[in-house]
C-alpha cells in the first residue's frame, strides 16, 4: 500500500515556522515587545538588553496590563485584544492587531511575563519555554507589564547559526529603538545595554524636543517644519536646510499613523521639492508625519508591517511634494527677506495657512513639471571643455587592458593639461585617445589601498588640530565610532568621547581639510551602518578601509585645481588597480582616436 506524502505538521514545527515571520533576529523581537507597551497606553517604557538581545530582552511598562484570564491567552497564536472582527482590519490604529507576536517569541526562548491591571500591586505571572507554558501564579507586580525574553533562538539554533555578528546586532537594535521612539514623544523611554544607559528620553509634547534627544540638538535646530493638510490627510515634515543636505542623509524617516514604513514616494516627494538646490547625488534628512484615514492605507500587506500600501500613490506623492516645497520656500524667504526675519520665531505665520484647495489642484501638475524640468537639465548637460594646445601636452601611452609602464609616471602627469567636467569627471589626453575619470571612484581607490597599508602599520600620517571638533552624534553613530576606534585612529583621527551623544575629534588624517571633517565622519558611519557589498569586505580591515575610502573621497560636485587633478592621476596609477574603485566600479573610460574619428564620420 502507498505511504501517504502529506501529513499535518505537528504544532511544535508549526510554531516554529510561524515564529520565522516575525521573530527575524533580536531587534525585531524587541520591536514587537515595545509596540504592545505603547498599544497598552504606557506613559513610561523602561527596556533592557544584555548581549545583544541574545541573552536577555526586557520591556517594563505601566500600561493597562492584564488580569489572569487575558494573561492566560495572551501567548496563544492569534489573541489579541486589537481587532474582533475582519471588518476593522480595514480601520486599524494600533501598532500590533495579529495576535501572532507573543506566541512566535515564546515558541523560540524562554519567555515570562508578569502584569497588573490593578493598582494594589498584585499581579500573576506566566512562563512559556520553547512554547511550553505554565500555569498562572501570583505575584506582587505594579499596574502595567513585563516582558522577558531569556536564551532567544536556544531551540533553533539554525535560525541563531545566520544571524549576523553580536556587534552588528547590537546596532540593528539601537537603529530600530532610535526610529521607534521619535513618534512617541508624550512616552518616557529609557533603554539600558549591558548595564549602560543609553537611552533616558523623558516625555515631551513637542515633537522636535524628540527629534533633537535621538538626532542630536544642533541637528535638529536646523530642521525646516512644513506642514498641510487635504481631504482625510494631515502632514507634519520636518526637513534639513538646502545648506544642510548630504549625499548620505542621517535620517529619512516616514511615519504613517505612528507606524514608521518605508515608502519611494515620500522620499522622492521631498528629494524632488529640493531639486533645484540638489547638487549631484545629494539629499535631504527629513522626519515625515502623515495621519491619514486608516481606511485609506492597508496595513496588512506585509509581515513585520515595514510596508503599507496606500490607495492613491500619485496623490501623497503630490500632496507632500507641493507641502515641502512650500515650506522650503517660506525659510529662504524668511533668511533673506528682513521684513520676514521679524515674524514669528515659531514659523506659525509661515505655515498657518493649511494645504489650500488650489494647491491640491497643482499638484499633479507641479509633479510632472519637476520631472520635466529634471529632464531639460539633463539634456542641458552638454560636455563642453577648453580647446588642448598641442605644444604644452606630453602624451602619455595608456593601454586598454594592462597597467602603465613608464619610466616616470609622476613626471608625465605632471606636464598634462586636465580638465574638469561638470565637477564629477577630469578629461586628460594620452597618446592615440583620451581618458576619463570619475574622480570619486579614482579617488576611492587610492585611499582604500592606503587605508589597508595604514592598518598594517597602525597609524597614518596625522594632523593635530589646535580646537577639537565635536560632532553629535545618534546612539546608533555612536556606538559604531566606539567599535571601530583602532580602524580611526590607524586612519588618522583621535577621536574621544565628549559625553552624551558627542565625540571629540582632535587630530585628523594630514590630507584632510578641517571642512570636511564632519562630513567624512559620517559618511564612513553611514557607509557601515548600511553594510554595502558584505561578500567582498568580510574582513573588519577591508570594510572599514572601505568606508574611509567612501567617507574620504572628493565627492561628486568638488571642483579640482590643475594640480590636484595631477596628483590625482600621479597616485592613481602609482596605485596596485587603477581600473576600478573598491567596489568595482570602472574608475576611468578609455576613448581611442579611432573611436573619436568614427563617431565624428572621419
Amino acid at each position: 500500500m502507498q505511504k501517504n506524502t502529506i501529513e499535518i505538521l505537528p504544532k511544535s514545527v508549526i510554531e516554529k515556522i510561524a515564529a520565522g515571520e516575525v521573530v527575524e533576529r533580536p531587534s525585531s523581537v524587541l520591536k514587537e515587545l515595545v509596540e504592545n507597551s505603547i498599544d497598552a497606553d504606557a506613559t513610561k517604557i523602561d527596556i533592557t538588553v544584555e548581549d545583544s538581545g541574545f541573552s536577555l530582552l526586557k520591556v517594563a511598562d505601566n500600561g493597562k496590563g492584564m488580569n489572569s484570564d487575558d494573561l492566560s491567552k495572551c501567548c496563544l497564536q492569534h489573541a489579541t485584544s486589537k481587532i474582533r472582527s475582519a471588518n476593522e482590519l480595514f480601520s486599524i490604529v494600533t501598532m500590533g492587531f495579529r495576535g501572532e507576536a507573543l506566541a512566535s517569541i515564546a515558541a523560540v526562548s524562554r519567555t515570562k511575563i508578569a502584569s497588573s491591571n490593578s493598582s494594589d500591586g498584585l499581579g500573576y505571572e506566566i512562563a512559556n519555554d520553547g512554547g511550553v507554558q505554565t500555569s498562572i501564579k501570583p505575584c506582587p507586580h505594579n499596574r502595567g507589564t513585563t516582558v522577558s525574553v531569556r536564551d532567544l533562538f536556544y531551540n533553533v539554533p539554525a535560525r541563531k547559526k545566520f544571524m549576523k555578528t553580536r556587534r552588528g546586532e547590537h546596532l540593528a537594535i539601537v537603529r530600530m529603538l532610535e526610529q521607534l521612539v521619535i513618534p512617541f514623544s508624550s512616552i518616557h523611554f529609557t533603554v539600558t545595554m549591558d548595564g549602560k544607559r543609553i537611552f533616558d528620553l523623558p516625555s515631551s509634547n513637542n515633537p522636535t524636543e524628540r527629534i533633537a534627544s535621538v538626532a542630536g540638538a544642533q541637528f535638529a535646530k536646523k530642521l525646516i517644519m512644513c506642514q498641510g493638510s487635504a481631504s482625510g490627510l494631515d502632514a507634519l515634515v520636518y526637513v534639513s536646510t538646502p545648506e544642510g543636505l548630504r549625499q548620505r542623509p542621517r535620517f529619512q524617516s516616514l511615519y504613517v499613523n505612528l507606524r514608521r514604513i518605508d515608502n519611494d514616494s515620500v522620499s522622492y516627494a521631498v528629494k524632488e521639492a529640493f531639486s533645484k538646490f540638489l547638487g549631484f547625488n545629494y539629499r535631504p534628512s527629513f522626519f515625515c508625519f502623515l495621519d491619514i484615514d486608516p481606511s485609506r492605507v492597508d496595513v496588512n500587506v506585509h509581515p513585520t508591517k515595514q510596508q503599507i500600501k496606500f490607495d492613491n500613490e500619485r496623490e501623497l506623492f503630490g500632496f507632500v511634494y507641493s507641502i515641502v516645497k512650500k515650506g522650503i520656500s517660506g525659510h529662504m524667504e524668511k533668511s533673506t527677506n528682513p521684513v520676514a526675519q521679524n515674524r514669528d520665531q515659531t514659523g506659525n505665520e509661515l505655515h498657518k495657512d493649511a494645504f489650500s484647495d488650489d494647491q491640491q489642484d497643482q499638484a499633479s501638475f507641479e509633479m510632472s513639471d519637476s520631472f520635466e524640468k529634471t529632464e531639460d537639465r539633463v539634456s542641458q548637460t552638454i560636455l563642453t571643455f577648453p580647446s588642448m594646445s598641442k605644444t604644452e601636452e606630453k602624451e602619455v601611452d595608456l593601454s586598454k587592458d594592462s597597467s602603465i609602464q613608464l619610466s616616470s609616471v609622476e613626471q608625465n602627469w605632471d606636464l598634462i593639461s586636465c580638465y574638469q567636467i561638470h565637477g564629477v569627471f577630469i578629461l586628460a589626453p594620452i597618446k592615440n585617445g583620451v581618458i576619463i575619470i570619475d574622480q570619486h571612484a579614482a579617488h576611492e581607490r587610492v585611499l582604500f589601498e592606503q587605508a589597508l597599508e595604514d592598518i598594517k602599520r597602525g597609524r597614518s600620517a596625522s594632523q593635530q588640530l589646535l580646537f577639537p571638533i565635536v560632532v553629535e552624534l545618534s546612539p546608533t553613530e555612536k556606538a559604531v565610532i566606539e567599535s571601530g576606534k583602532p580602524y580611526f585612529s590607524a586612519f588618522g583621527f583621535d577621536v574621544d568621547d565628549f559625553g552624551g551623544q558627542a565625540v571629540s575629534i582632535s587630530a585628523i588624517p594630514a590630507f584632510l581639510r578641517d571642512s570636511a571633517v564632519e562630513d567624512t565622519v559620517r559618511g564612513m558611519i553611514k557607509y557601515l551602518l548600511e553594510g554595502r557589498n558584505p561578500e567582498e569586505f568580510i574582513e573588519p580591515e577591508r570594510r572599514f578601509a572601505a568606508a574611509f575610502a567612501c567617507g574620504a573621497a572628493i565627492k561628486a560636485g568638488q571642483n579640482l585645481s590643475q594640480e590636484e587633478m595631477n596628483a590625482l592621476l600621479n597616485s592613481l596609477f602609482s596605485a596596485k588597480n587603477p581600473y576600478t574603485c573598491p567596489h568595482g566600479r570602472p574608475t576611468l573610460v578609455r576613448i581611442s582616436l579611432n573611436e573619436l574619428s568614427r563617431r565624428f564620420l572621419r
